[in-house]
């Protein structure tokens, strides 16, 4: 078996002996390129080829559900008798300054 090989690798060099490949240093380069800049340089130069109008399509309709579905929520704060401001007091609680009926609001808020 080896000696089959052998003579069949004898004359496929004896044929292939006038023919010589200098290319191969740039096609590794090329197909593997070695560093992230020289990836991104295959991008640049469209040797990698993204489909643009499959995902511009996809962006928009992802847009549009998210601009449909999304709702902010609109808070209407009742409208209150709240007292002149000559009449409001001011208290300190944790170091800030606050109005004390807006601060009894969110004290009462937060304990429910």
């Amino acid at each position: 078996m080896n000696t089959e090989r052998d003579v069949v690798k004898k004359q496929l060099d004896e044929e292939l002996k006038n023919l010589q490949f200098t290319g191969h240093d740039r096609v590794i380069k090329q197909t593997h390129p070695p560093t992230f800049g020289a990836r991104l340089l295959a991008l640049w130069n469209k040797e990698i080829e993204i489909p643009v109008k499959p995902i511009g399509a996809i962006g928009v309709i992802i847009l549009i559900v998210s601009l449909t579905l999304h709702q902010p929520e609109i808070k209407q704060q009742p409208q209150q008798n709240t007292p002149q401001r000559a009449n409001r007091e001011l208290i300190e609680a944790g170091g800030n300054t606050y109005w004390k009926d807006i601060y009894e609001q969110a004290v009462k808020k937060h304990e429910n």
